[in-house]
């Protein structure tokens, strides 16, 4: 039977030049071109490099004043790598079960190079937002304050133009209270009044409208220096 197609003749047909044979892409150029394309697409990384941090809450009183600081600055415990990208976050983020978390327990999310205790040296001169949540919506209310700070929205309300000592967001922290949650967000200048009220604008503007506070006291400002454990450094 005759084919439904009429036979493709090639006889003749120019012979491709050098120039055009080395122009046609072989599989190993087709590689390195989507290479290229995957890159030049890819999503940008974050201008600050993250690092999640898991904190049990205290197991049993210290013995001594000196025990109970050593204690308090080796509690926190890193978790993974730096975080650079939202894949990168993601893939930490939602191995985190902050529902799973125990009376006491914390998670942080910091600056790479700043601990989440109030003794670091970027955190001695600051203090943080308090948010009481309630349990049922910490979890989102989490959720969306890491994403306003991965995502630069809250550093942008607190810089400064200043020669030195300028403002910035050194993390966020999500902690297990009796009957609440309280989320913190830290800053590194406890004295930038005009930041700090603005930071306090952008996240009841951000934050989603079921997850913003109904009662003023529900949230407050404090500087690390003003709480009753925090250890002067010599």
């Amino acid at each position: 039977m005759a084919s439904r197609f009429p036979a493709l003749s090639t006889s003749n047909l120019p012979a491709a030049s050098s120039e055009e044979q080395a122009a046609t892409a072989s599989p190993a150029r087709g590689t390195a071109m989507l290479n290229n394309i995957f890159k030049s697409v890819r999503v940008p990384e974050f201008r600050f490099k993250w690092v999640f941090w898991a904190e049990k809450g205290q197991q049993a009183p210290p013995k001594d004043k000196a025990a109970a600081s050593e204690e308090y600055l080796t509690r926190p415990k890193p978790l993974g790598d730096q975080i650079v990208s939202v894949k990168e976050f993601y893939q930490h983020f939602n191995n985190i079960p902050v529902e799973n978390l125990k009376l006491r327990d914390s998670i942080h999310l910091f600056h790479l190079g700043v601990k989440p205790v109030w003794e670091d040296p970027r955190n001695t001169r600051g203090g943080a937002w308090y948010f009481k949540v309630s349990k049922d919506l910490a979890a989102q209310f989490w959720h969306e304050m890491c994403l306003l700070a991965v995502g630069d929205v809250l550093q942008g309300a607190v810089e400064t133009k200043r020669a030195s000592f300028n403002d910035d967001i050194c993390g966020i922290s999500y902690s297990v209270r009796w009957n609440a949650v309280q989320i913190a967000v830290w800053n590194r200048d406890a004295e930038n009044e005009e930041g700090r009220q603005k930071l306090l604008a952008v996240i009841l503007d951000k934050i989603s409208e079921e997850l913003r506070p109904k009662k003023e006291d529900s949230y407050w400002y404090k500087a690390h220096k003003e709480h009753k454990g925090f250890i002067e450094q010599q």
